[in-house]
């Protein structure tokens, strides 16, 4: 891309595929397949696998939910031409741990060239305009790739006149070069839907000089083990770690974002029971975060890896949601063979053993196949078990990490079960799901 004539040819193209799918009288469809935590009744968070602009378009058709949005934060791809890997152990049967193991997340180096990244950008922020409330606002997070040309785009869509801030988020990772200086940054480019936008200012630390105190008349101190400071409107540079290898946030996904980051920009632009959303959700720190701070949320992506990390880390954090996959996403149930022990009750159920097709689901990584080969359930990421399966929705009575393999799940009355259909629901650690029903007949 070498000229601003470019840059508005891809933004006209966007601007056109974006009307497009508004306009589109037969659109996807998606349904809810999963629920997970204790309001199975009332469906206030969601998670969803599938393309972003289709899934914004069932959100607004479907679900009725234009200018419903308080917030919507992105982290797309950065037009960075790479591949992205998600990195994991598994642990066999005698207890042996693998060495660390890495599968393609998602593929960056597909964008295309700059036109056809900044026409697929363009279309689904057109679409995040669409789902924001007037008081709502906008946070997209690149880096040096593409950030200057988005932020022309954003100028157009949602108006110069309501740009926030640009946001300088730096880290100590990332590597350097002998030809530049070391890139350590990313950028955060904050717009309002309207002049209305709602904005709640965050403060910080400002250390004194010599950290010593001022004793100013009027002017609250504080002290810690650095020395004094006072407090002061948050500025837009942020230092923040990026998530380590040995943080407890760590899941392994490639591009996985800290939830401190998240959190500065939900209080920000938000207040408690505040829909946000987020369209590029990755490992799901934003919903992670969003029901922490009693936000509710929705989040997209179209990886099956980020999927299965996002179904985990929300179980694991009490939080309650439901799953939403798009009708066509094809269904592996008949590549994956799980197996499934009920004890003679009904009351209890045991996940015994796990095989893929390791073809079709893309393995090549030697030391992988040797450990699923000898213990297929070293795959399995998490599993859970609804007692009572109506024939549509899997209502999760409990999520168990996939280490508990031997664990037996009682049902939520501690009982035995009549007549009943129990479903269970499998994601292993290549994003891949499985959805198996038996009939327990109590004998």
């Amino acid at each position: 891309m070498s000229s601003i004539s470019d840059i508005a040819e891809a933004y006209r193209e966007g601007q056109k595929l974006y009307k497009e799918v508004l306009s589109r009288e037969v659109y996807p469809h998606f349904m809810m397949t999963e629920l997970y935590g204790e309001n199975k009744g009332e469906i206030l968070n969601t998670v969803a696998e599938g393309d972003s602009l289709e899934y914004m378009d069932h959100l607004i058709k479907d679900k009725h939910m234009a200018k419903r949005f308080q917030l919507i934060y992105v982290d797309p791809p950065f037009f960075s031409k790479s591949r992205y890997q998600a990195s994991f152990c598994v642990t066999s049967r005698d207890m042996k741990r693998s060495p660390v193991i890495k599968v393609d997340a998602y593929d960056d180096s597909r964008s295309g060239n700059m036109h056809e990244y900044l026409k697929m950008i363009t279309a689904r922020l057109l679409m995040m305009k669409e789902l924001l409330k007037e008081t709502g606002c906008i946070c997209v997070h690149l880096d040096w790739h593409a950030v200057h040309y988005v932020k022309i785009i954003m100028d157009e869509i949602f108006g110069r006149e309501n740009f926030i801030n640009e946001i300088i988020w730096t880290y100590k990772s990332g590597g350097s070069s002998r030809k530049s200086f070391s890139r350590k940054h990313d950028t955060l480019l904050l717009y309002g839907r309207s002049e209305k936008y709602k904005f709640n200012p965050q403060q910080e630390k400002s250390y004194n000089r010599d950290l010593k105190p001022y004793r100013f008349k009027g002017v609250e101190e504080f002290c810690d083990e650095k020395g004094w400071y006072t407090k002061v409107n948050m500025k837009d540079v942020w230092n923040i770690d990026m998530v380590g290898r040995t943080s407890k946030e760590r899941t392994g996904y490639a591009t996985q974002k800290p939830e401190k980051l998240m959190e500065r920009i939900i209080r920000a632009c938000s207040d408690e029971g505040d829909l946000c959303g987020d369209f590029f959700a990755g490992s799901g720190s934003f919903g992670v975060v969003c029901g922490r701070e009693k936000r509710r949320f929705v989040m997209c992506d179209k990886g099956g890896i980020a999927l299965a990390d996002e179904v985990t880390r929300l179980s694991k954090e009490n939080i309650s949601f439901g799953v939403e996959k798009h009708s066509k996403i094809s269904d592996k149930s008949d590549d994956i063979c799980a197996e499934v022990e009920i004890s003679s009750d009904g009351s209890e159920v045991r996940l015994r053993d796990y095989r893929f097709n390791k073809k079709i689901c893309g393995i090549s990584d030697s030391e992988f196949i040797k450990y699923i080969e000898t213990d297929g359930l070293c795959a399995v990421k998490a599993w859970s078990v609804d007692f009572d399966f109506d024939g549509n929705v899997h209502r999760a009575d409990r999520l168990l990490d996939g280490s508990a393999r031997d664990f037996s799940i009682c049902n939520a009355a501690g009982r035995a079960v009549e007549d009943s259909n129990i479903s269970v629901v499998c994601y292993d650690v290549l994003g891949n799901s499985a959805h198996m029903v038996k009939y327990a007949k109590r004998r």
